[in-house]
């Protein structure tokens, strides 16, 4: 009988690994981990390069099945068997489990944040580029001061901009969540301040929300349940939008500023 010290971690595509840990297999993904207890668990099968751990599902309901790609055949099939054989065919055979509602996802970015990352660094990439045209267009035709002040401040006016684009598009995607999503209750976890909901595919999604209470009360975009806000907007979200508008007021202001001092050159 192998034990998990002997079942092989497997490394995928994408930075992506599926280990055996006490509870059941952990796999770990760029921008979230998935929890699978093992009583989820129905098999695990070694198909050539990729590994699939299908889950215990009712008489005539379809299982989920999460794969791992790219992995080395050998360990694929010596992680399969391992598993496969701590796995009791007895107990599955006398109580039927949904194993998806068994799973815990921990998301650390959701489908929103990862865009937004892109296109906060498109921008802050774009800025720098203008940054040093200016900087070159200005010294060739406007003398040497033109660059200095053009570097100093255009660069300070950009990260103003980035931050309010960042800052009200997010308040913006937190009132289409709420108007479109999905209300449900997030329930207290095994650790303290952790909680977890579980979305329309019964598939529970773990949050973080220190001194909240006894549940959460939240809302969840249906095309990505791990992306929740609060029912109701909080008061760090309100001091983010206010931070939002002050800082596109500051940009309009930096911007006006550097126009009277190129103008005087």
């Amino acid at each position: 009988m192998p034990t998990l010290s002997s079942i092989p971690v497997l490394t995928g595509n994408d930075r992506t690994n599926l280990t055996a840990v006490p509870e059941g297999l952990l796999l770990r993904g760029r921008h979230r981990d998935i929890n699978i207890p093992a009583e989820a668990v129905a098999r695990v099968r070694a198909e050539g390069t990729s590994v699939a751990v299908e889950l215990r599902a009712r008489i005539g309901a379809t299982p989920t099945v999460y794969r791992i790609e790219g992995v080395d055949g050998a360990r694929a099939v010596a992680f399969a068997e391992g598993v496969n054989s701590l796995i009791e065919p007895e107990e599955q055979e006398e109580e039927e489990v949904d194993g998806i509602s068994l799973v815990v996802s921990d998301t650390r970015r959701t489908r929103w944040t990862q865009r937004a990352n892109r296109r906060l660094k498109w921008f802050t990439l774009a800025i720098l580029t203008v940054t040093v045209a200016l900087a070159v267009f200005g010294g060739l035709t406007q003398g040497a001061v033109y660059p200095v002040i053009t570097v100093f401040f255009t660069p300070i006016i950009g990260a103003c901009f980035a931050g309010s684009m960042q800052e009200l598009t997010q308040s913006l995607h937190a009132r289409r969540i709420r108007r479109i999503g999905v209300k449900e209750f997030a329930r207290p976890a095994n650790l303290p301040g952790s909680y977890v909901y579980q979305d329309s595919t019964r598939l529970n999604h773990a949050l973080i929300r220190l001194n909240a209470g006894p549940y959460v009360e939240l809302v969840y975009d249906p095309a990505d349940p791990a992306d929740w806000v609060t029912v109701r907007p909080g008061f760090m979200e309100r001091l983010s939008h206010a931070a939002g508008v002050f800082t596109f007021l500051c940009g309009i202001g930096g911007l006006a500023l550097i126009q009277l001092l190129l103008s005087d050159l």
